[in-house]
């Protein structure tokens, strides 16, 4: 991938393509730099957060063994049965 921030003076712009593009398909896109800002602006305001999702299915019973199921579980796991 080549990427190149110019700022054009004139309406012509001439691309010199490296020989491992030719003969492929290439994509040029040309837009100002303040707009890909604005973009990535908007797009960072729609993400939203699974936080709390699944909440409604927790054991509050069992919320206090979490801390320890692991320690448990690899004991009981390799433990030597005699």
């Amino acid at each position: 991938m080549i990427r190149e921030v110019i700022r054009p003076i004139q309406n012509d712009f001439h691309i010199y393509i490296p020989t491992e593009y030719l003969n492929k398909d290439v994509e040029f896109i040309m837009f100002p730099i303040d707009e890909q800002e604005h973009v990535q602006k908007v797009e960072a305001v729609k993400e939203k957060s699974l936080r709390g999702v699944f909440n409604s299915y927790s054991n509050d019973t069992k919320v206090a063994l979490e801390d320890s199921a692991w320690q448990l579980n690899v004991m009981n796991k390799f433990k030597k049965h005699d």
